[in-house]
């Protein structure tokens, strides 16, 4: 069947005696993974994981757990006895993979008769402790009825289990024992082209609330396939449910509450999750990504929520409500928190990467959190491959909103400094920095970076805070302020003013809707700005959203207040602005502007490094969006106008002096180029 078909027929003849008369149940007992429809004579009697008319080659619509697959589940055809026939008699099973690649597959029935059982009358309410799946039928004296279930959810659980920890990209082949990754390389996974040594995967649950709950049949129904069975969590205690118990319990011991294996496993990349109760209402639907915490990524450490009482459940899905474990591996079943500061607390503040003559490149910490945090042991670098260049002076603080600056010369540049283990320079053309934190020299699950792009002598970048998405940029600063609060942002001489991304005008004609595209660029200094660097013999160009480099001969100048304006087909542009002067308008320029949104950025020629090649230096940047996509903004807030998407409008920049990479600061106008 592998690869081949996920179908199979399976045909078991059988006799019937005459004595089967006195019989008046009929069972049939079925271990599966992962689906089928059965017949008896001819006739269905029953099926699993598997809807409409079946095929030759139909597969199951779901997985069925190896943890259930392997256990009998009986199904009561009681109503189908009559099809029993004395003598021969056949029980046919469709049986069904869930793919042609899933790697293991079970068909096994037992078809069972039997006489009326005893009965008990109930007089009084049943209590029921935990959740239940009822079955009953009623006895007339005569004959019993047909087969009545109902499921009973019984217990707080939406209020009270909450998902508090996930491991869903462990360091391979860390932590386990030499003979159990070797047992590990060699398994049924790795032949499944799947990440053998990824089978320390958990999902740590916490119950939240103040008294005890039963978790029979709450479950997994995204992510991964799982059901709880009948287990207790009292209010404060931990349960996990795990990829792989073997190799789970090689790494963290035995004391761990494991409540069962589930099917699937995690997607290092990030997924959809959701846990549901008996009855299938929600209790916690989210998505994670692997791009909120990098050491959560294939580093060893886990995700773990910062707050799981937190009454609000859409946080879930928010980065901000995760951080790293504060240890190698994870806490599974126990609470890590306080050990470390929250993420954010401690940041990469300041950055001086080309500093001029004879003064120094340096880094600046701020301490954001309401409290001094000890950062002694921790280490800053610019290698992710190696975050040990140097360590922070053991017993090194930075009070409440306090700074802390670390210079070449005298930190991470000197190797006479004793924290020094591999000495490192900023670099003028660009590159990311890191702050880890550590104990005894090995990494603990705190980390913050930071990149930046090529630099101006003495221009120094900074963290800004955006107050109407509450996120922060790095950008050039307009001052270098080590030790204290940054500037603003530096701005100008030359900002992108309007972006025309989507226009729909006219309807028909020569050209395209997407040829009248275009970007105005405005010169708000009170010199002119020619777009060529003569030391270099290169022209400005925009290193992001379009493809075009100003021209040489001559270069372009933009006056002191002035404007320019670079077209998708400058044909089509001026038959559209007429009014706009010929010498005004460049272009055409290469590519498209994203009707959904993308980064424009606008530089001019920096320096070459060792290998040859020219990097550039951003003089602005706006990454703009179509007001749709509130996935991709922080707060999953969209704050850009949508009337500029296709509505006759373009983005307009409100104030020319302000960030220009700030939704607050765009609007929707009437298009107005060269105005």
């Amino acid at each position: 069947m592998y690869a081949r078909n996920a179908t199979c027929y399976i045909r078991i003849p059988f006799t019937v005696e005459d004595d089967s008369k006195k019989l008046t149940t009929l069972t049939l007992k079925a271990r599966y993974d992962d689906g089928f429809v059965a017949y008896l004579n001819g006739v269905e009697v029953a099926r699993r994981n598997f809807s409409g008319t079946p095929a030759w080659k139909s597969r199951a619509s779901t997985s069925h757990s190896d943890l259930l697959a392997v256990q009998f589940e009986s199904i009561d055809i009681s109503a189908s006895f009559s099809l029993l026939r004395e003598g021969g008699n056949v029980l046919a099973i469709h049986g069904m993979n869930s793919s042609t690649t899933n790697g293991d597959f079970l068909i096994s029935v037992e078809l069972v008769a039997g006489t009326v059982p005893s009965a008990r009358l109930y007089t009084e309410p049943i209590t029921l402790d935990h959740s239940t799946e009822v079955k009953a039928r009623a006895w007339d004296g005569n004959a019993w009825s047909a087969l009545n279930d109902a499921t009973y959810a019984v217990g707080p659980i939406a209020e009270s289990l909450r998902i508090s920890e996930i491991m869903y990209h462990p360091l391979s082949g860390e932590g386990i024992p030499p003979l159990r990754r070797e047992a590990v390389s060699a398994s049924p996974l790795k032949e499944q082209g799947q990440d053998a040594l990824a089978t320390e995967e958990f999902i740590e649950l916490t119950n939240v609330g103040t008294e005890s709950i039963n978790l029979n049949l709450v479950r997994f129904t995204n992510g991964i396939d799982f059901t709880f069975p009948n287990v207790e969590l009292a209010p404060g205690e931990y349960v996990v449910a795990v990829q792989d118990r073997d190799a789970f319990q090689a790494r963290y011991g035995l004391d761990v509450y494991v409540t069962g294996q589930y099917s699937g496993r995690l997607d290092n990349a990030g997924e959809r999750i959701r846990l549901e109760d008996a009855l299938g209402r929600m209790v916690l639907d989210f998505n994670y990504s692997d791009v909120w915490r990098s050491l959560t990524d294939g580093e060893g450490f886990s995700l773990a929520l910062i707050d799981p009482a937190n009454p609000d459940v859409n946080t879930w899905g928010e980065k901000d409500a995760w951080r790293p474990s504060a240890h190698l591996g994870g806490s599974p079943g126990w609470d890590d928190s306080g050990i470390l500061p929250v993420p954010g607390s401690v940041v990469i503040n300041e950055v001086l990467a080309h500093s001029h003559a004879e003064d120094a490149d340096w880094i600046e910490l701020y301490n954001a959190a309401g409290h001094a945090i000890d950062v002694g042991g921790w280490f800053l670098s610019d290698s992710g491959d190696n975050p040990f260049k140097y360590e922070i002076a053991p017993g090194t603080t930075i009070d409440a909103g306090g700074y802390l600056v670390f210079r070449e010369d005298t930190h991470f540049g000197n190797r006479n400094n004793p924290g020094c283990r591999e000495p490192f320079a900023l670099s003028e053309n660009g590159e990311t920095l890191y702050l880890s934190s550590a104990r005894n020299g090995a990494l603990t699950g705190y980390r913050e970076a930071e990149d930046f792009g090529a630099s101006i002598t003495d221009v120094s970048f900074g963290r800004y805070y955006k107050p109407d998405t509450g996120n922060t940029n790095f950008v050039a600063m307009e001052y270098i302020t080590p030790g204290f609060t940054n500037t603003y942002p530096k701005i100008g001489p030359v900002i992108i003013s309007e972006i025309m991304y989507n226009p729909d005008w006219p309807d028909g004609g020569p050209y395209t809707n997407d040829q009248y595209e275009y970007i105005e660029l405005r010169n708000i200094s009170i010199e002119p700005v020619t777009l060529y660097n003569p030391n270099t013999s290169e022209p400005w160009k925009f290193t992001s959203g379009i493809d075009f480099a100003f021209p040489t001969d001559p270069p372009a100048t933009i006056p002191a207040g002035g404007c320019l304006l670079v077209a998708r087909h400058s044909q089509a542009f001026l038959l559209r602005y007429p009014g706009v002067p010929v010498e005004t308008v460049l272009g055409s320029y290469d590519g498209q502007l994203s009707n959904a949104g993308e980064n424009i950025e606008l530089s001019m020629p920096g320096d070459v490094d060792a290998a040859g090649v020219r990097h550039y230096i951003r003089v602005d940047r706006v990454n703009y969006s179509d007001g749709s996509h509130p996935q991709d903004c922080p707060g999953q807030v969209d704050l850009w106008p949508v009337e500029a998407d296709g509505f006759g409008l373009s983005l307009t920049r409100r104030i020319l002096a302000d960030y220009g990479n700030d939704a607050d600061n765009w609007i929707a106008g009437v298009p107005s180029p060269g105005e």
